[in-house]
Protein backbone atom coordinates (compact mmCIF):
# COMPACT_ATOMS: atom_id res chain seq x y z
CA UNK A 1 0.00 0.00 0.00
CA UNK A 2 1.55 3.28 -1.15
CA UNK A 3 1.60 5.98 1.93
CA UNK A 4 -1.34 7.86 3.01
CA UNK A 5 0.22 11.16 3.64
CA UNK A 6 -2.09 13.62 2.50
CA UNK A 7 0.32 15.35 0.14
CA UNK A 8 0.65 12.32 -1.98
CA UNK A 9 -2.89 11.47 -2.70
CA UNK A 10 -2.86 12.42 -6.61
CA UNK A 11 -5.95 14.47 -8.34
CA UNK A 12 -5.35 13.30 -11.26
CA UNK A 13 -7.84 10.20 -11.87
CA UNK A 14 -10.40 12.24 -9.75
CA UNK A 15 -10.92 15.72 -11.67
CA UNK A 16 -8.32 14.93 -14.88
CA UNK A 17 -8.76 13.83 -18.56
CA UNK A 18 -5.93 12.81 -20.67
CA UNK A 19 -6.32 12.31 -24.21
CA UNK A 20 -3.45 10.43 -26.17
CA UNK A 21 -2.94 10.67 -30.15
CA UNK A 22 -3.87 7.42 -30.11
CA UNK A 23 -7.77 7.57 -29.45
CA UNK A 24 -6.56 6.40 -25.56
CA UNK A 25 -8.53 8.33 -23.09
CA UNK A 26 -6.18 8.18 -19.49
CA UNK A 27 -6.37 9.51 -16.65
CA UNK A 28 -2.57 11.14 -16.70
CA UNK A 29 0.89 11.04 -18.42
CA UNK A 30 2.40 8.65 -15.88
CA UNK A 31 -0.47 5.59 -15.44
CA UNK A 32 -0.53 4.25 -19.18
CA UNK A 33 -1.36 1.55 -17.52
CA UNK A 34 -4.97 2.27 -17.30
CA UNK A 35 -6.61 2.93 -20.02
CA UNK A 36 -10.62 4.64 -19.04
CA UNK A 37 -11.70 4.47 -22.60
CA UNK A 38 -10.76 5.18 -26.61
CA UNK A 39 -11.46 7.63 -28.75
CA UNK A 40 -13.95 7.57 -31.30
CA UNK A 41 -14.98 4.21 -29.86
CA UNK A 42 -16.13 5.52 -26.71
CA UNK A 43 -17.41 8.86 -26.19
CA UNK A 44 -16.20 11.49 -23.40
CA UNK A 45 -19.27 11.14 -21.53
CA UNK A 46 -18.95 7.66 -21.33
CA UNK A 47 -14.95 7.96 -20.22
CA UNK A 48 -16.04 9.80 -17.71
CA UNK A 49 -18.87 8.45 -15.88
CA UNK A 50 -17.50 5.22 -16.48
CA UNK A 51 -16.81 2.37 -14.33
CA UNK A 52 -13.07 2.20 -14.87
CA UNK A 53 -12.78 6.42 -13.54
CA UNK A 54 -14.91 5.70 -10.61
CA UNK A 55 -12.80 2.40 -9.62
CA UNK A 56 -9.69 4.43 -10.35
CA UNK A 57 -10.84 7.50 -7.99
CA UNK A 58 -11.74 4.97 -5.37
CA UNK A 59 -8.42 4.08 -4.70
CA UNK A 60 -6.55 6.71 -4.22
CA UNK A 61 -9.16 8.33 -2.28
CA UNK A 62 -8.38 5.34 0.43
CA UNK A 63 -4.73 5.88 -0.85
CA UNK A 64 -4.40 2.10 -2.44
CA UNK A 65 -2.64 3.06 -5.49
CA UNK A 66 -3.20 0.40 -8.25
CA UNK A 67 -0.39 -0.87 -9.24
CA UNK A 68 -0.23 0.97 -12.62
CA UNK A 69 0.79 4.17 -10.67
CA UNK A 70 4.26 2.41 -10.12
CA UNK A 71 5.93 4.87 -11.80
CA UNK A 72 5.37 7.72 -8.87
CA UNK A 73 5.35 5.39 -6.19
CA UNK A 74 8.98 4.56 -6.90
CA UNK A 75 9.62 8.25 -7.72
CA UNK A 76 8.69 9.21 -4.24
CA UNK A 77 10.00 6.50 -2.75
CA UNK A 78 13.77 7.57 -3.89
CA UNK A 79 12.99 11.48 -3.08
CA UNK A 80 11.94 12.75 -6.43
CA UNK A 81 8.70 14.14 -5.96
CA UNK A 82 9.33 16.91 -8.28
CA UNK A 83 9.68 14.10 -11.02
CA UNK A 84 6.56 12.47 -9.69
CA UNK A 85 3.05 13.07 -11.89
CA UNK A 86 1.58 13.66 -7.89
CA UNK A 87 3.34 17.40 -7.82
CA UNK A 88 2.33 17.74 -11.63
CA UNK A 89 -1.66 17.36 -10.78
CA UNK A 90 -0.84 18.41 -6.90
CA UNK A 91 -2.34 22.04 -8.28
CA UNK A 92 -5.77 20.49 -10.37
CA UNK A 93 -8.63 21.74 -7.85
CA UNK A 94 -12.15 19.93 -7.76
CA UNK A 95 -14.49 20.93 -10.70
CA UNK A 96 -17.74 21.71 -10.45
CA UNK A 97 -21.81 19.84 -10.74
CA UNK A 98 -19.05 16.54 -11.48
CA UNK A 99 -17.43 17.46 -14.49
CA UNK A 100 -13.29 17.40 -15.12
CA UNK A 101 -11.77 20.25 -14.08
CA UNK A 102 -8.80 19.96 -16.13
CA UNK A 103 -7.99 18.39 -19.14
CA UNK A 104 -5.35 17.17 -21.14
CA UNK A 105 -4.30 17.01 -24.92
CA UNK A 106 -2.16 15.49 -26.59
CA UNK A 107 -3.96 15.01 -29.72
CA UNK A 108 -1.58 14.84 -33.01
CA UNK A 109 2.43 14.50 -33.66
CA UNK A 110 2.61 17.64 -35.65
CA UNK A 111 5.92 18.85 -35.35
CA UNK A 112 8.57 20.92 -37.49
CA UNK A 113 11.74 20.26 -35.39
CA UNK A 114 13.75 16.18 -35.56
CA UNK A 115 14.79 16.24 -32.20
CA UNK A 116 17.66 13.82 -31.66
CA UNK A 117 16.40 12.32 -28.29
CA UNK A 118 12.84 12.43 -29.56
CA UNK A 119 10.76 9.78 -32.10
CA UNK A 120 7.88 9.30 -34.53
CA UNK A 121 5.23 9.53 -31.66
CA UNK A 122 6.02 12.91 -31.15
CA UNK A 123 7.23 14.64 -34.23
CA UNK A 124 5.91 13.79 -37.80
CA UNK A 125 8.61 14.96 -39.59
CA UNK A 126 11.00 11.72 -37.30
CA UNK A 127 8.06 9.30 -38.39
CA UNK A 128 8.75 10.36 -41.91
CA UNK A 129 12.65 10.98 -42.26
CA UNK A 130 14.67 9.13 -39.54
CA UNK A 131 11.88 6.06 -39.25
CA UNK A 132 10.66 6.08 -42.60
CA UNK A 133 7.59 4.89 -41.39
CA UNK A 134 3.86 5.37 -42.00
CA UNK A 135 1.70 8.39 -40.84
CA UNK A 136 0.04 8.44 -37.81
CA UNK A 137 -3.48 8.97 -38.32
CA UNK A 138 -4.89 11.19 -35.63
CA UNK A 139 -8.74 9.87 -34.68
CA UNK A 140 -10.17 13.45 -33.48
CA UNK A 141 -12.58 15.32 -35.59
CA UNK A 142 -15.17 17.79 -35.67
CA UNK A 143 -17.29 15.23 -33.50
CA UNK A 144 -14.93 15.52 -30.78
CA UNK A 145 -14.58 19.45 -31.14
CA UNK A 146 -18.55 19.24 -30.39
CA UNK A 147 -18.19 16.54 -28.02
CA UNK A 148 -15.71 18.60 -25.33
CA UNK A 149 -17.89 21.68 -25.97
CA UNK A 150 -20.23 20.95 -22.73
CA UNK A 151 -16.91 20.83 -20.93
CA UNK A 152 -15.59 23.50 -21.17
CA UNK A 153 -17.43 26.12 -19.62
CA UNK A 154 -16.40 24.32 -15.88
CA UNK A 155 -12.85 23.60 -16.58
CA UNK A 156 -10.27 25.29 -14.76
CA UNK A 157 -7.74 24.16 -16.68
CA UNK A 158 -6.42 23.08 -20.08
CA UNK A 159 -3.18 21.60 -20.84
CA UNK A 160 -1.69 21.22 -24.69
CA UNK A 161 1.06 19.25 -26.07
CA UNK A 162 2.42 17.37 -28.80
CA UNK A 163 4.26 17.57 -31.63
CA UNK A 164 3.63 21.09 -31.13
CA UNK A 165 1.02 22.70 -30.01
CA UNK A 166 0.94 25.71 -32.34
CA UNK A 167 0.96 23.90 -34.97
CA UNK A 168 -2.01 21.65 -34.61
CA UNK A 169 -4.88 22.87 -36.25
CA UNK A 170 -7.79 21.39 -33.85
CA UNK A 171 -6.19 22.91 -31.20
CA UNK A 172 -6.98 26.41 -32.54
CA UNK A 173 -10.82 25.21 -32.97
CA UNK A 174 -11.03 24.62 -28.90
CA UNK A 175 -8.91 28.07 -28.11
CA UNK A 176 -11.84 29.51 -30.48
CA UNK A 177 -14.50 27.75 -27.91
CA UNK A 178 -12.59 28.76 -24.95
CA UNK A 179 -12.68 32.51 -25.99
CA UNK A 180 -16.25 32.18 -26.38
CA UNK A 181 -17.28 29.69 -23.37
CA UNK A 182 -14.95 30.42 -20.59
CA UNK A 183 -12.16 33.04 -21.83
CA UNK A 184 -10.63 33.30 -18.46
CA UNK A 185 -9.80 29.73 -18.57
CA UNK A 186 -5.72 28.76 -17.58
CA UNK A 187 -4.30 27.23 -20.94
CA UNK A 188 -0.99 25.35 -20.63
CA UNK A 189 1.12 24.55 -23.80
CA UNK A 190 4.50 22.84 -23.91
CA UNK A 191 5.75 23.78 -27.01
CA UNK A 192 9.62 24.36 -28.56
CA UNK A 193 9.20 27.91 -28.56
CA UNK A 194 10.19 27.89 -32.44
CA UNK A 195 6.97 29.10 -33.46
CA UNK A 196 5.24 32.55 -32.58
CA UNK A 197 3.54 34.29 -35.67
CA UNK A 198 0.53 37.15 -36.15
CA UNK A 199 -1.55 34.34 -34.94
CA UNK A 200 -0.27 32.94 -32.29
CA UNK A 201 -0.15 36.54 -31.09
CA UNK A 202 -3.90 37.29 -31.49
CA UNK A 203 -4.63 34.39 -29.55
CA UNK A 204 -2.38 34.95 -26.68
CA UNK A 205 -3.59 38.67 -26.76
CA UNK A 206 -7.54 36.90 -26.47
CA UNK A 207 -6.90 33.60 -23.35
CA UNK A 208 -4.60 33.28 -20.78
CA UNK A 209 -1.41 30.84 -21.96
CA UNK A 210 0.97 29.51 -19.37
CA UNK A 211 4.20 28.23 -21.20
CA UNK A 212 6.42 25.20 -20.41
CA UNK A 213 9.73 25.79 -23.69
CA UNK A 214 11.88 23.16 -24.32
CA UNK A 215 15.71 24.30 -24.59
CA UNK A 216 18.30 22.08 -23.97
CA UNK A 217 21.10 24.68 -24.64
CA UNK A 218 22.34 27.78 -24.79
CA UNK A 219 25.14 26.91 -26.85
CA UNK A 220 24.05 27.50 -30.59
CA UNK A 221 25.88 24.56 -32.01
CA UNK A 222 24.54 21.90 -29.12
CA UNK A 223 21.11 23.17 -29.37
CA UNK A 224 20.53 23.37 -32.98
CA UNK A 225 22.42 19.56 -32.73
CA UNK A 226 19.93 18.54 -30.45
CA UNK A 227 17.07 20.50 -31.84
CA UNK A 228 17.33 19.49 -35.65
CA UNK A 229 15.33 22.45 -37.75
CA UNK A 230 15.66 25.32 -34.75
CA UNK A 231 17.58 28.47 -34.44
CA UNK A 232 18.95 29.23 -31.08
CA UNK A 233 18.58 32.98 -32.06
CA UNK A 234 15.07 32.89 -32.66
CA UNK A 235 14.01 30.69 -30.03
CA UNK A 236 16.14 32.86 -27.68
CA UNK A 237 13.72 35.85 -29.31
CA UNK A 238 10.76 33.89 -28.60
CA UNK A 239 11.59 32.72 -25.34
CA UNK A 240 12.14 36.68 -24.31
CA UNK A 241 8.66 37.38 -26.00
CA UNK A 242 6.96 34.58 -24.04
CA UNK A 243 8.48 35.82 -20.91
CA UNK A 244 7.22 39.41 -21.20
CA UNK A 245 3.87 38.41 -22.14
CA UNK A 246 3.60 36.08 -19.05
CA UNK A 247 4.65 38.54 -16.44
CA UNK A 248 2.63 40.95 -17.94
CA UNK A 249 -0.58 38.82 -17.64
CA UNK A 250 0.58 37.74 -14.51
CA UNK A 251 1.01 33.97 -16.11
CA UNK A 252 3.08 30.94 -15.51
CA UNK A 253 6.26 30.11 -17.27
CA UNK A 254 8.61 27.01 -17.30
CA UNK A 255 11.48 25.95 -19.07
CA UNK A 256 12.52 22.59 -19.54
CA UNK A 257 15.64 20.83 -20.68
CA UNK A 258 16.34 16.91 -20.50
CA UNK A 259 19.71 16.19 -19.53
CA UNK A 260 21.65 13.86 -21.30
CA UNK A 261 25.34 13.05 -22.13
CA UNK A 262 25.07 15.38 -25.01
CA UNK A 263 24.56 18.66 -23.07
CA UNK A 264 24.83 18.15 -19.63
CA UNK A 265 27.68 20.37 -18.99
CA UNK A 266 25.51 23.19 -20.86
CA UNK A 267 22.30 22.24 -18.26
CA UNK A 268 23.90 24.95 -15.72
CA UNK A 269 23.86 27.66 -18.01
CA UNK A 270 20.18 27.21 -18.53
CA UNK A 271 20.03 27.10 -14.87
CA UNK A 272 21.34 30.43 -14.48
CA UNK A 273 19.01 32.21 -17.06
CA UNK A 274 16.27 31.00 -15.56
CA UNK A 275 17.63 32.32 -12.40
CA UNK A 276 18.16 35.28 -13.56
CA UNK A 277 14.64 35.74 -15.52
CA UNK A 278 12.52 34.53 -12.16
CA UNK A 279 10.90 31.70 -14.22
CA UNK A 280 10.63 28.14 -13.13
CA UNK A 281 13.45 25.49 -14.13
CA UNK A 282 12.38 21.57 -14.91
CA UNK A 283 15.22 19.30 -15.34
CA UNK A 284 14.56 15.55 -16.96
CA UNK A 285 16.49 12.93 -17.73
CA UNK A 286 15.86 9.75 -19.70
CA UNK A 287 16.40 6.83 -17.58
CA UNK A 288 15.67 3.83 -20.42
CA UNK A 289 18.41 3.59 -22.73
CA UNK A 290 17.49 4.72 -25.95
CA UNK A 291 18.09 5.71 -29.69
CA UNK A 292 21.50 7.64 -29.39
CA UNK A 293 22.38 6.84 -26.22
CA UNK A 294 20.65 9.59 -24.33
CA UNK A 295 20.62 8.01 -20.82
CA UNK A 296 23.61 7.87 -18.74
CA UNK A 297 25.06 4.52 -19.29
CA UNK A 298 28.56 5.44 -19.32
CA UNK A 299 30.49 5.53 -15.95
CA UNK A 300 32.93 8.18 -16.97
CA UNK A 301 29.78 10.70 -18.15
CA UNK A 302 28.02 10.10 -14.78
CA UNK A 303 31.37 11.01 -13.13
CA UNK A 304 31.64 14.37 -14.89
CA UNK A 305 27.67 15.35 -14.55
CA UNK A 306 27.79 14.64 -11.37
CA UNK A 307 31.13 16.62 -10.75
CA UNK A 308 29.75 19.19 -13.11
CA UNK A 309 26.17 19.72 -10.95
CA UNK A 310 28.00 19.79 -7.65
CA UNK A 311 30.03 22.74 -8.48
CA UNK A 312 26.76 24.69 -8.78
CA UNK A 313 25.97 23.38 -5.31
CA UNK A 314 29.22 25.16 -4.20
CA UNK A 315 28.22 28.65 -5.24
CA UNK A 316 24.04 28.54 -5.11
CA UNK A 317 22.76 31.21 -3.46
CA UNK A 318 18.86 31.70 -3.68
CA UNK A 319 17.29 35.15 -3.81
CA UNK A 320 13.63 34.51 -4.27
CA UNK A 321 11.32 30.88 -3.69
CA UNK A 322 11.80 30.43 -7.47
CA UNK A 323 15.15 30.25 -7.77
CA UNK A 324 14.75 28.11 -4.21
CA UNK A 325 12.43 25.81 -6.32
CA UNK A 326 15.16 25.74 -9.02
CA UNK A 327 17.79 24.27 -7.21
CA UNK A 328 15.37 21.98 -5.36
CA UNK A 329 14.63 20.12 -8.40
CA UNK A 330 18.23 20.62 -9.69
CA UNK A 331 19.07 18.33 -6.62
CA UNK A 332 16.95 15.91 -7.58
CA UNK A 333 18.54 15.70 -11.01
CA UNK A 334 22.21 15.15 -9.29
CA UNK A 335 20.81 12.77 -6.86
CA UNK A 336 19.16 10.68 -9.65
CA UNK A 337 22.04 10.70 -11.85
CA UNK A 338 23.69 9.35 -8.58
CA UNK A 339 21.06 6.64 -8.18
CA UNK A 340 21.73 6.13 -12.00
CA UNK A 341 25.45 5.23 -10.86
CA UNK A 342 24.77 2.81 -8.07
CA UNK A 343 21.99 0.80 -9.41
CA UNK A 344 24.61 0.40 -12.65
CA UNK A 345 27.31 -0.83 -10.70
CA UNK A 346 25.14 -3.01 -8.50
CA UNK A 347 23.08 -4.94 -11.66
CA UNK A 348 26.75 -5.31 -13.46
CA UNK A 349 27.84 -7.26 -10.32
CA UNK A 350 24.69 -8.96 -10.17
CA UNK A 351 24.83 -9.98 -14.07
CA UNK A 352 28.09 -9.71 -15.68
CA UNK A 353 28.93 -13.22 -14.67
CA UNK A 354 25.68 -15.31 -15.65
CA UNK A 355 25.08 -16.90 -18.55
CA UNK A 356 23.12 -15.76 -21.58
CA UNK A 357 20.49 -18.39 -21.46
CA UNK A 358 20.31 -17.02 -17.43
CA UNK A 359 19.80 -13.75 -18.53
CA UNK A 360 17.22 -14.27 -20.86
CA UNK A 361 15.19 -15.95 -18.33
CA UNK A 362 15.78 -13.53 -15.96
CA UNK A 363 14.55 -10.63 -18.42
CA UNK A 364 11.35 -12.74 -19.23
CA UNK A 365 10.64 -13.51 -15.74
CA UNK A 366 11.06 -9.54 -14.91
CA UNK A 367 8.48 -8.28 -17.60
CA UNK A 368 6.06 -11.07 -17.00
CA UNK A 369 5.72 -10.19 -13.64
CA UNK A 370 5.09 -6.61 -14.49
CA UNK A 371 2.17 -7.90 -16.56
CA UNK A 372 -0.27 -6.49 -14.03
CA UNK A 373 1.16 -3.07 -15.41
CA UNK A 374 0.68 -3.61 -18.94
CA UNK A 375 -2.77 -3.51 -20.24
CA UNK A 376 -2.72 -3.16 -23.72
CA UNK A 377 -1.45 -7.61 -24.26
CA UNK A 378 -2.16 -10.75 -23.35
CA UNK A 379 0.39 -12.59 -21.19
CA UNK A 380 1.10 -15.23 -24.28
CA UNK A 381 1.11 -11.97 -26.63
CA UNK A 382 3.79 -10.37 -24.23
CA UNK A 383 5.81 -13.86 -23.92
CA UNK A 384 6.15 -13.29 -27.68
CA UNK A 385 6.85 -10.03 -28.07
CA UNK A 386 9.74 -10.31 -25.57
CA UNK A 387 10.82 -13.02 -27.14
CA UNK A 388 11.18 -11.63 -30.32
CA UNK A 389 13.17 -8.27 -28.57
CA UNK A 390 15.75 -10.81 -27.20
CA UNK A 391 15.92 -12.36 -31.60
CA UNK A 392 16.42 -9.24 -32.28
CA UNK A 393 20.04 -9.69 -31.40
CA UNK A 394 21.75 -12.09 -33.26
CA UNK A 395 25.25 -11.94 -31.47
CA UNK A 396 25.92 -12.68 -27.80
CA UNK A 397 28.37 -10.35 -26.56
CA UNK A 398 26.13 -7.35 -27.76
CA UNK A 399 22.61 -9.39 -26.51
CA UNK A 400 24.06 -9.65 -23.10
CA UNK A 401 25.06 -6.19 -23.02
CA UNK A 402 21.46 -5.00 -23.98
CA UNK A 403 19.80 -7.36 -21.74
CA UNK A 404 21.87 -6.16 -18.99
CA UNK A 405 20.95 -2.82 -19.50
CA UNK A 406 17.37 -3.38 -19.41
CA UNK A 407 17.65 -5.20 -16.88
CA UNK A 408 19.03 -2.28 -14.90
CA UNK A 409 16.21 -0.10 -15.21
CA UNK A 410 12.92 0.07 -13.58
CA UNK A 411 10.36 -2.63 -14.75
CA UNK A 412 7.55 0.05 -14.71
CA UNK A 413 9.74 2.60 -17.23
CA UNK A 414 10.41 -0.55 -19.64
CA UNK A 415 6.14 -1.54 -19.15
CA UNK A 416 5.54 2.01 -20.05
CA UNK A 417 7.37 1.26 -23.15
CA UNK A 418 5.09 -1.28 -24.11
CA UNK A 419 2.22 0.53 -23.31
CA UNK A 420 3.09 3.43 -26.13
CA UNK A 421 2.32 0.48 -28.82
CA UNK A 422 5.13 1.59 -30.71
CA UNK A 423 7.14 -1.91 -30.39
CA UNK A 424 10.04 -1.02 -33.16
CA UNK A 425 10.89 1.86 -31.12
CA UNK A 426 11.56 -0.23 -28.32
CA UNK A 427 13.03 -3.19 -30.60
CA UNK A 428 15.45 -0.15 -31.67
CA UNK A 429 16.12 1.21 -28.00
CA UNK A 430 16.94 -2.66 -27.02
CA UNK A 431 19.12 -2.93 -29.84
CA UNK A 432 21.44 0.22 -29.25
CA UNK A 433 21.97 -0.54 -25.43
CA UNK A 434 24.46 -3.49 -27.08
CA UNK A 435 26.77 -0.65 -28.07
CA UNK A 436 27.02 1.13 -24.85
Amino acid sequence: MFQKKEKYLCNAAEYSLLFQPSGEILACHYNRGYILGNYPQNTIDDVWNGEKRKNLTKKIRKGNFPKTCEFCKRAIKNGFYNKSGINKYQYITPGQSGYPSSMEFQLDNICNLECIMCSGEYSALIRKNREKGTPYISPYDENFVYQIKKYIHYLKQASFTGGEPFLIEIYYQIWDLIQILNPNLQIYVSTNGTILNDRVKKYLDKLNFNFTISIDSMQKENYENIRKNAILEKTIENINFFIRYAKAKNLNINIKSVVTPFNYKDIPEVLVFCNNNQINFIPKTILIPSFGNFSFSSELIIEDATKTFEEIFKIKNPTSQTENNNYSRFKEILNEIKEIKKLRKENLEKYKNQSIQKLKKEFLKKMISQKRLISNYSKTDLKEMIQKLINSINDEVALKKSLISFLSVPSEIIASEFNRKDFNKLIERFRQCSNL
